[in-house]
């Protein structure tokens, strides 16, 4: 049965900009597929779009199809937010790591497999506060069905960190990197360890 709803056509164009604004702020999200394009190939990038496309779409999905009928405590909620402050707090670990170790060390390191950026994205998307937030304000806004959400989150997320994975996976990123990686790395895993610390308190 085809589920119908006053808010299907009028409301999706909104959600679908609202959402791609969001996907563009520098976050957890794209600190993923920034450091899979920089530090591995062009497939690992995609690989971590994939991952954060179909993480964001579950959680947005799962939001809709359970507004209102799960609610969450504060202590719970609390919960959540340290679980996933903790999460990024450990990203943000391992970048600085990187940064501080000799380049020889690094270089004889086992760099994290496609197949593991993807779970890595996954996670980093499906705990997201900042989008699970977002999903929960336009369902109780009764804006979009869960269907409807859950494919425009797909399309948008995938499409822009795919863009982002192909360019910072490209030659002139990559020698950028390796010349400043250092750099970069404290860059990336001080960012990370804020972000984290932010979600926790």
């Amino acid at each position: 049965m085809i589920e119908t709803s006053p808010f299907a056509a009028t409301d999706l164009l909104p959600f679908a900009l609202s959402y791609a604004l969001l996907a563009m702020l520098p976050g957890p999200n794209f600190a993923v597929v920034a450091q899979a394009g920089l530090t591995s190939c062009r497939n690992t990038a995609l690989a971590a779009a994939i991952g954060i496309a179909l993480g964001a779409s579950l959680l947005s999905g799962v939001i809709a199809g359970s507004a209102g009928a799960l609610p969450l405590s504060p202590a719970g909620a609390h919960l959540a937010a340290v679980l996933y402050g903790v999460f990024l707090l450990w990203l943000g670990a391992r970048a600085i790591d990187r940064a501080i170790r000799p380049s020889a060390l690094l270089a004889r390191e086992t760099r994290i497999p496609a197949t593991g950026y993807f779970r890595l994205a996954f996670m980093t998307a499906m705990a997201n506060p900042a989008s699970a937030l977002f999903f929960t304000s336009s369902a109780l806004a009764a804006k979009t069905s869960a269907q409807s959400s859950s494919l425009i989150v797909f399309l948008v997320a995938a499409i822009w960190f795919g863009l982002v994975g192909l360019a910072l996976s490209a030659s002139a990123c990559r020698a950028f990197y390796v010349r400043y990686r250092r750099h970069a790395d404290v860059a990336l895993g001080t960012a990370l360890a804020a972000m984290g610390m932010a979600a926790m308190f």
